[in-house]
């Protein structure tokens, strides 16, 4: 099976997208299009399906791409250890992140560490806290960072970076906005909009109404922060949100935090990466990196 078909196939399956393939691989869409079609050929598999402009895995598809993504793992470490043996900064690092810290926090750290090395290339995952957990176990990402308590097992490394704090988040045209202490039996009434049920958010939304025995309801389910807080723009409901992905709005006035009286929610964020992956050079100057911007952190309480 040709190598560079299967380079090919993985690049179109990471993207699912032609055009992003091409401009990624530096060749034509209809090029692309023809190679890909020669390793359905030889592998006498489909591939690919496609519902109007988007394309998919097929079910054969899922399982190339199972093989690939180890396949291509290796040829990056190879290519990682090759470098720390050169002692040079470069390659590619595959870095995840639950999705607070992967939408407001790695940008920055990227861009810290795109300019003091401009060679390394750097993939970001943005997922649940247990998919990035996963992928961390299987060897997939290299370094990781989540938000929340997680549990993990012995073969990954658990270093807190700092703690955010939990914030009840509402339109300012809500009625509570104008209060200046909420107290929160005042929630009681209110609707909730929350993150899926296996984010680290949902878990600390169940215990912040059990502490002040405060009626579950949920107004609306969600996967992604910003889902939430257009929810909330739109005055349909408030939610519990780390503060550092939705200062911008606070500041801006779109958003209002609730004065709460209760004991203030620690949200902590927390860099994994597996024991046992080799650490390339690369990585281990991104961990440094990431430490020192997490250690300039600063939290507005």
């Amino acid at each position: 099976m040709d190598l560079h078909y299967l380079k090919i196939f993985h690049t179109v399956a990471k993207c699912l997208s032609f055009k992003k393939a091409s401009e990624k691989l530096h060749i034509s869409q209809p090029a692309l299009s023809i190679q890909v079609k020669k390793l359905e050929g030889q592998t006498g598999l489909k591939l690919f399906n496609k519902i109007g402009n988007k394309i998919f895995l097929s079910e054969s598809g899922e399982m190339l791409y199972s093989y690939t993504r180890k396949i291509f793992a290796i040829v990056e470490d190879m290519e990682n250890h090759i470098n720390t043996i050169k002692e040079v900064i470069g390659g590619t690092i595959n870095l995840g992140a639950s999705n607070t810290p992967g939408t407001y926090i790695l940008p920055y750290v990227i861009g810290e560490m795109k300019k003091k090395y401009p060679a390394v290339t750097v993939t970001l995952h943005v997922g649940d806290t247990s998919e990035i957990t996963n992928l961390i176990e299987n060897g997939t990402l290299d370094v990781a960072v989540n938000g929340g308590n997680g549990t993990y097992n012995t073969s990954i490394y658990v270093k807190k970076l700092f703690d955010d704090r939990l914030v009840v988040v509402a339109s300012p045209k809500h009625t509570l906005s104008e209060k200046e202490l909420v107290e929160p039996e005042n929630l009681a009434e209110l609707s909730f909009i929350v993150h899926n049920t296996t984010s680290q958010l949902y878990t600390y939304y169940k215990s912040f109404i059990g502490e002040y025995h405060i009626p579950e309801n949920i107004g609306m389910h969600f996967g992604s922060i910003d889902a939430i807080k257009h929810a909330i723009y739109a005055n349909l409901g408030v939610a519990i949100m780390p503060y550092y992905a939705v200062k911008l709005e606070v500041k801006m006035g779109l958003l209002k935090v609730l004065n709460i009286n209760c004991d203030k929610l620690t949200y902590p964020y927390s860099m994994i990466y597996n024991k046992n992956k080799y650490l390339s050079l690369t990585t281990k100057t991104f961990i440094e990196v990431l430490t020192q911007c997490a250690e300039g952190s600063e939290i507005e309480c």
